[in-house]
C-alpha cells in the first residue's frame, strides 16, 4: 500500500500508476488477509468489505510473473450465482506463476474488450431488451496497446512490432524506414541505390557498380551488346561505335 507520501514523492516519481481494490498477491503469495486488515471498511458502499472478498462474482485483476510480463486476467459471473471469490482468484493467479497481483472491478463492471470487440459475457440485463446481456458503461478503463511506431506506417517499407519499425527488403534501414543503404561503398559512386540494390550508371556493373563493362558491353548493368562491325569494341557507356 502506498501512502500519500509516496504518490508524490518526486525523487523516485511514477510513470504509471494503477490503483485497485486488495492486494490478491505479494511476492508470490496470497495476500488477501492482510489487505483485509489494512483496508477501511468502510470503502464498500454496496456491502461489507467482508462480503467483497468472499462473495462469488465476475473478476478482473491485473499483475505480472518473474520475468516482469504484464499479466491481465478476467473470469466472466454474476453476483451470488457464478463467478470466483477474491481468494479463489488469488489462487487461481498464483498457479499461473503470477507473483504480484491486485484486484480491479468487479461484478457488473468487469468487461473485456479484444481489438474493439466485446469479449466476456456481461453479467447485466440490457436496457433495451431484458433477454440480452450488455456491457455496464463504466468511467474509467485499463487499456493495453502495442506501442506506437514513428512514423505508424514506418514509411510504407516495413511493418511495425512492438514500437519498432522492422524494415522489408535488404535495403531500406533507420528507425522510421526512410533511408536506402546499399553499404559502405554507396554504389561506387557509379550508380544510386534502390530498394532492389544498386542501379549503376552506364559503363558501370556489379552489385556495387565498381565493375566496368566488359568488352563487347554497355550501358546501365552492361546490359546491352555492342553493335559494331568487324567486333570492334564500343563506348561502355553510350555504345558509340567511335571509339579511338
Amino acid at each position: 500500500y502506498l501512502s500519500e507520501e509516496d504518490v508524490l514523492d518526486q525523487a523516485n516519481p511514477f510513470v504509471q500508476l494503477v490503483s485497485g481494490v486488495v492486494w490478491l498477491l505479494r511476492d508470490g503469495e496470497v495476500y488477501v488477509s492482510q489487505s483485509q486488515m489494512a483496508e477501511c471498511g468502510e470503502i464498500q458502499t454496496t456491502g461489507t468489505f467482508d462480503k467483497f472478498i468472499n462473495v462469488i462474482s465476475a473478476r478482473t485483476a491485473v499483475g505480472h510473473d518473474s520475468q516482469g510480463q504484464l499479466v491481465l486476467v478476467h473470469v466472466d459471473g454474476q453476483t451470488e450465482s457464478r463467478g470466483v471469490n477474491l481468494w479463489e482468484m488469488a489462487e487461481f493467479l498464483k498457479q499461473q506463476g503470477v507473483i504480484n497481483a491486485i484486484n480491479l472491478d468487479g461484478g457488473g463492471s468487469a468487461t473485456l474488450v479484444l481489438n474493439g470487440t466485446l469479449a466476456n459475457y456481461p453479467s447485466e440485463h440490457c436496457s433495451f431488451n431484458n433477454m440480452w446481456r450488455c456491457p455496464r458503461s463504466i468511467s474509467t478503463i485499463m487499456c493495453i496497446h502495442e506501442p506506437a511506431c514513428q512514423p505508424a506506417d514506418c514509411s510504407g517499407h516495413g511493418d511495425c512490432v512492438e514500437g519498432e519499425c522492422r524494415c522489408a527488403g535488404d535495403f531500406w534501414r533507420g528507425p522510421a524506414c526512410d533511408t536506402l543503404d546499399c553499404g559502405p561503398s554507396n554504389c561506387s559512386l557509379h550508380g544510386v541505390c534502390t530498394d532492389s540494390g544498386c542501379l549503376c550508371d552506364p559503363g558501370w556493373t556489379g552489385s556495387n557498380c565498381s565493375e566496368e563493362c566488359p568488352m563487347g558491353w554497355y550501358g546501365p548493368n552492361c546490359q546491352k551488346q555492342c553493335a559494331c562491325e568487324h567486333m570492334c569494341p564500343c563506348d561502355r557507356e553510350t555504345g558509340s561505335c567511335n571509339v579511338t
